[in-house]
């Protein structure tokens, strides 16, 4: 039988209640772009249709187990809690948690640095917690997403969330994933005390940037208090043009401020006009769901079929990056 590969995009946060901005439509317009005739990605079409073996998990039940397991603060078998109060204060005089990059972490933990901790693992387990209808924000008398506001940063003056609450990396994609998912954070759990006023100043900060790059991200990470791209022995993360992409336009549709979509489409088309896959490390599909979502609302007309190769057939900027196809000791491992 002849695969034909059903391909659609998830657009994350979308709104009943978009705002209405010139040259882009809306939901409220009944309008969904034009038809297309359907494209096959080459490392999909030699995919199998059924993996061997294959057993399909019961993902929501396994996220609930995971959320009951890393969010006990009193569990006594010989791990003991994967979760600790942080007492330091940083960047707001409140406390905060922390958890295990990898468990029995020798650089984290109550009886070690209670302040170490990543918010790429933190705000993550909170929102994979709410996407499957955990209320994280009274839970066991905790709320976990006011609590995740530490990760802003108010002492250095960089104003975005980032992945520790104390200094920044060298690196962008750790300064921007928080981002994207503090953001993903605040549309499950609206409302939360202060949230507006850090979703705001993250979107200028990434406005800023982008206006500053001028459609030229070849920096291996951007210091979003002096504006200023940086190179390094990191390679180049020319994809971090999606991440901005991608925060902006919730912020565009979270606000409703048309500068915000201006420099989504901004950010978007530099990514778009890089010649070869950058891909580094988790961004770029952000800048790919950015993009085939303004292609379907605005005039846009961006490659998504050659975006989705970089992601899928490997990166010159991280080689061995990419999806794997092939068979490892009898087990498919496509994907």
């Amino acid at each position: 039988m002849k695969k034909v590969l059903f391909a659609s995009v998830s657009l994350l946060l979308i709104l009943s209640c978009t705002p209405k901005a010139p040259g882009i439509h809306t939901e409220s317009d009944a309008y969904f772009g034009f038809p297309t005739k359907q494209k096959t990605i080459d490392r999909i079409s030699i995919m199998p249709q059924l993996p061997q073996p294959y057993q399909m998990l019961d993902w929501r039940q396994k996220t609930k187990d995971y959320d009951a397991y890393v969010f006990d603060w009193n569990r006594t078998d010989e791990v003991g809690p994967l979760i600790w109060k942080d007492g330091g204060r940083r960047n707001f005089p409140r406390e905060t948690f922390g958890l295990y990059t990898a468990v029995g972490d020798i650089r984290q933990g109550p009886s070690r640095n209670t302040s170490s901790h990543e918010s790429i693992n933190t705000i993550a387990a909170v929102l994979s917690g709410g996407l499957v209808g955990i209320d994280k924000t009274n839970q066991d008398g905790y709320n976990y997403p006011y609590m995740l506001q530490n990760y802003f940063a108010n002492d250095n003056g960089w104003k975005i969330m980032l992945n520790g609450t104390s200094g920044y990396a060298q690196d962008w994609w750790y300064n921007i994933l928080p981002n994207i998912l503090y953001y993903g954070v605040c549309d499950i759990f609206p409302n939360v005390d202060g949230a507006d006023d850090l979703l705001r100043s993250i979107a200028d900060r990434f406005a800023e940037a982008d206006e500053k790059l001028a459609g030229n991200y070849n920096y291996s990470w951007f210091n979003y208090q002096t504006m200023t791209g940086v190179n390094s022995h990191i390679p180049a993360q020319q994809d971090a043009a999606g991440g901005h992409a991608w925060v902006l336009l919730q912020a565009y549709r979270h606000f409703g401020d048309v500068k915000y979509l201006e420099r989504a489409i901004s950010a978007t088309k530099a990514l778009n006009d890089q010649r070869e896959s950058r891909f580094y490390e988790c961004i770029l599909p952000f800048g790919i769901y950015t993009a085939a979502y303004l292609n379907m609302v605005s005039n846009n007309d961006y490659d998504i079929e050659k975006m989705l190769g970089w992601v899928f057939d490997g990166s010159k900027g991280r080689p061995g990056w990419g999806v794997l196809v092939g068979n490892w000791s009898g087990y498919d491992i496509y994907g």
